[in-house]
């Protein structure tokens, strides 16, 4: 598939509602292309293979609430922003629930014509935070490998003390993975 384009996945069940989101996106990005899911069933068929750049999700669906949609979200696809697009956030109990857990932000149906720029500042920052876990990983990694050489090395080497510094070194390499 090709990298420039946006993988926009929308969990929405009003279909007035859902062309509006996708007139929106289009907005910020005009080559994406669109996943829809309507409740949860498609939802769960849909989402881990379709591999969006981000879901947008009304919060009120017929059999399941935003929180479950981006707490699956979370599970199955970490780093995958999160935005709910509805009428009904404007609780801010539930506000600061959506956020807690995992939310990239939220956007009230009223205003949805905000959605290009909310999309371009979520993109950027995920995008950070993305190559902020690139770069973790890679220093994981590296330190994993000089850990297995450390230990590979005195392993050969005997001197007192020897297991129990290996031991350590090991249970170390165990925690970094």
């Amino acid at each position: 598939m090709d990298p420039e384009i946006f993988k926009v996945f929308i969990l929405e069940d009003q279909q007035l509602d859902l062309e509006l989101n996708k007139r929106q996106v289009r907005k910020y990005r005009p080559d994406v292309l669109f996943a829809v899911a309507r409740n949860r069933t498609e939802f769960r068929e849909k989402l881990v293979d379709f591999q969006p750049d981000i879901v947008l999700s009304d919060y009120n669906l017929p059999d399941m609430n935003g929180l479950d949609a981006l707490l699956y979200v979370r599970e199955h696809l970490d780093g995958t922003p999160f935005v709910f697009i509805t009428g009904v956030l404007n609780d801010e109990e539930k506000v600061a629930d959506t956020i807690l857990n995992g939310a990239s932000g939220y956007l009230l149906k009223e205003n949805l014509r905000k959605l290009p720029e909310l999309l371009t500042t979520i993109v950027e920052q995920n995008s950070q935070v993305m190559q902020q876990r690139e770069r973790d990983w890679e220093r994981r990694k590296t330190n994993q490998t000089l850990l297995a050489k450390s230990i590979a090395e005195l392993k050969g080497v005997d001197f007192p003390g020897n297991e129990k510094i290996i031991s350590s070194l090991q249970e170390v390499a165990d925690n970094l993975g």
